[in-house]
């Protein structure tokens, strides 16, 4: 036991304070596991869902007017049979045309919720029983960006004007507001429309069931999902492009050669 209980100390000994490169790609993959099968999962046990925390990845529920993509290109690759998909956009209209819920503006700016029902609010008096004075009191009533992270709750009684996530038919799950019950129908925000089978061949947000609902927003962590939506833009660019993954490795490379010999001086 006493020799087990030294071989422990010394390897975390030169896990934490090694300089060798393989020891931080160690304790960054620990720290990985760590993250995804103890402490997200702990934390979905709490709180009675599989996904606890989720990541906003589009601005379909920003409140800002933003530049209007004129073509979006989906790229794939495929890295050890997994495959990767990003979406990419390769043109956007000029600078002087921004959109929000379809409407076109001039400038880009937040919109509070008074500023947006009084752009926007024309959708929600034609299509649902939703008022002014109703939207005000929803949650997340000025929307979020994309990069924020979202806690979520497990399934509960869930009512017009909250954030739901759920299940799409294939790719990443959908976190929109919830317009109408029976059945549960939602809309982002920023959407000119709700999602459907014409105009999305992978959700169809006028009729979720209820087995796809994964929980309800709560509250939300303002841009730190970044760090996540950064790496994964990076690490496609790397399987994309063999001649930046090499460009990278040789400068961590030279990067540790370099503190390591100021180390010693």
């Amino acid at each position: 036991m006493d020799e087990l209980k030294k071989k422990i100390k010394k390897f975390w000994n030169w896990l934490w304070n090694s300089e060798n490169i393989l020891s931080y790609i160690i304790l960054l993959a620990i720290m990985f596991i760590i993250i995804k099968y103890l402490l997200i999962p702990g934390i979905g046990f709490i709180f009675g869902t599989s996904l606890p925390l989720a990541i906003v990845e589009s601005s379909s529920m920003d409140h800002h007017s933003l530049r209007v993509c004129s073509n979006e290109q989906q790229n794939t690759v495929s890295l050890y049979g997994i495959q990767l998909a990003m979406s990419e956009c390769t043109k956007y209209y000029p600078k002087n045309i921004n959109e929000i819920c379809g409407k076109q503006v001039n400038i880009s700016k937040f919109y509070n919720s008074n500023n947006y029902w009084n752009t926007c609010g024309q959708w929600y008096e034609e299509n649902t029983n939703i008022t002014k004075e109703q939207f005000e009191k929803f949650s997340f009533k000025n929307g979020f960006r994309k990069g924020d992270i979202i806690i979520i709750f497990g399934k509960k009684d869930i009512n017009i004007g909250d954030v739901i996530i759920f299940q799409a038919k294939y790719g990443n799950a959908i976190i929109h507001r919830v317009i109408r019950l029976n059945p549960i129908e939602t809309k982002g925000d920023h959407n000119s429309v709700q999602l459907n089978g014409k105009n999305n061949n992978r959700v169809d947000e006028t009729f979720i069931p209820e087995d796809k609902i994964i929980g309800t927003a709560i509250a939300r962590i303002p841009y730190l999902g970044y760090i996540k939506i950064w790496a994964l833009s990076l690490l496609f660019l790397m399987v994309k492009n063999m001649f930046l993954s090499i460009l990278i490795i040789i400068i961590l490379t030279f990067i540790f050669y370099i503190k390591r010999k100021v180390g010693k001086v």
